[in-house]
């Protein structure tokens, strides 16, 4: 088979515009003749770099996912203490983060091995990150002594928990809501170090 011609389209652009429509549309309702129209190229050029929709969707999501802790951690590393490093962790996962795509990749994992592997490389990604900022407060006497492990577990399942919801539009649960338990939850578990006031989103 010959190599289809992707001059002018980089295979970033490709996993760009298949995040943007599998967020949009859902793996099962989305196309690649949908991808390829969004990226500028031909369903044969997707077909050849990737293992049709399977290897698309967990490659968009972990470039989106790239992307995104890339950016956020460049906030996390400028923030002055452990505290102002969580809740834009929090910000970011819980008013920023595509949940949608994340549970598509999910449910693929249920019956695929690579895409598996994929959400646990995430998943544990996510998990270490909270785990550092939580120990590093707790180190520097800004949280109150604990388990940094067991902190990270419940926070994490919190939020592991209730942020599909709000990607599902589920009745009764909000944003604020979510938002107000997981900060109430964590100054429980951290002590008045932590600053548990409604977050400034941003952008």
């Amino acid at each position: 088979m010959p190599r289809p011609r992707l001059d002018h389209v980089r295979k970033a652009q490709i996993l760009t515009a298949a995040a943007a429509v599998l967020s949009e549309r859902g793996y099962a309702n989305a196309r690649v003749v949908d991808i390829a129209k969004a990226a500028g190229t031909s369903p044969a050029a997707i077909l050849y770099w990737f293992e049709g929709k399977h290897g698309l969707l967990a490659e968009a999501l972990a470039l989106r996912e790239l992307e995104f802790h890339d950016r956020y951690t460049v906030r996390i590393q400028r923030a002055a203490t452990a505290s102002e490093q969580l809740r834009i962790l929090i910000e970011a996962m819980l008013h920023h983060y595509d949940w949608g795509l994340w549970m598509e990749l999910c449910v693929l994992a249920l019956r695929d091995q690579s895409a598996a592997s994929e959400r646990d490389r995430m998943d544990r990604r996510w998990r270490a990150m909270l785990r550092k900022v939580i120990r590093d407060g707790q180190q520097r006497g800004e949280f109150i002594a604990g388990d940094p492990d067991e902190t990270m577990f419940v926070l994490a399942a919190l939020l592991d928990g209730m942020a599909p919801l709000l990607a599902m539009k589920a009745k009764g649960v909000t944003a604020a809501q979510v938002e107000c338990t997981w900060l109430a939850e964590a100054a429980r578990l951290l002590g008045p170090g932590f600053d548990s006031s409604p977050l400034r989103r941003s952008r």
